[in-house]
């Protein structure tokens, strides 16, 4: 079985083949994906292994390197809410004029309610 590090995202897709690692990641708001590029797997550089396990082995290190990659890289496609700590996309996330960081849609929303103000709208619907 693998196991993956902690993902940046609550709801990922591994989405590796025998070909190569990839990986989806979706916004903990709206559900709005974002799906890594393919990183090839080389079998270690060593296309001659005929050894079982060891071809397991070096998959499981490639898949594993390549889902820490891309859950770096995640970082670049969503933002955190320095409420809730969700990590959601642009469209559901909201820059406050008065503070440095920025909430996500329901933690704006709940927010706006509080003061009167009217809450942004996110561009993206609910995953299912």
């Amino acid at each position: 079985m693998v196991t993956f590090g902690v993902s940046l995202t609550k709801l990922k897709t591994d989405n590796s083949d025998r070909k190569g690692f990839s990986f989806s990641f979706y916004c903990d708001c709206c559900g709005k994906e974002w799906k890594s590029p393919l990183t090839p797997y080389l079998s270690g550089g060593y296309a001659s292994i005929e050894h079982k396990e060891t071809k397991k082995l070096i998959w499981m290190w490639e898949h594993e390197a390549a889902f820490e990659y891309a859950n770096a890289e995640a970082h670049l496609h969503f933002n955190k809410c320095s409420e809730c700590g969700k990590w959601v996309c642009d469209a559901c996330f909201y820059v406050h004029r008065k503070k440095e960081d920025g909430l996500c849609r329901v933690c704006s929303e709940n927010q706006n309610h509080l003061t009167g103000n009217a809450p942004p709208a996110c561009s993206q619907e609910k995953a299912g």
